[in-house]
């Protein structure tokens, strides 16, 4: 039997002390841009394929923004429940995600 194992002293996290660090707004406006691009190419993907399979030009497009908007909204919930993307609550240090 194989066993992987990850060296001790390499994190999956960011770890500032004894919590964790929540990436700063260039970081988060890095990551948000990432999930623009990638929805905007998997509209485009998804509007060619629905015009090459017979659609019309106008429901090709509306094809693609349905995959942009799907897409987008997907990458951005799942940038936010991994704590990468949101602005604190009130009272809360920037860095620290919360309990």
């Amino acid at each position: 039997m194989v066993e992987l194992r990850l060296p001790a002293d390499w994190s999956t996290t960011l770890v500032e002390g004894d919590r964790l660090v929540r990436p700063t707004f260039p970081v988060q406006v890095l990551l948000v841009t990432l999930s623009f691009v990638s929805s905007l190419l998997a509209a485009v993907v998804a509007g060619v394929l629905s015009h090459e399979t017979g659609a019309q030009v106008a429901g090709a497009v509306l094809y693609g923004g349905g995959a942009f908007i799907g897409w987008m909204t997907l990458c951005v919930t799942v940038l936010t429940a991994l704590g990468l993307l949101g602005v604190p609550r009130e009272g809360r240090h920037p860095n620290d995600p919360g309990e």
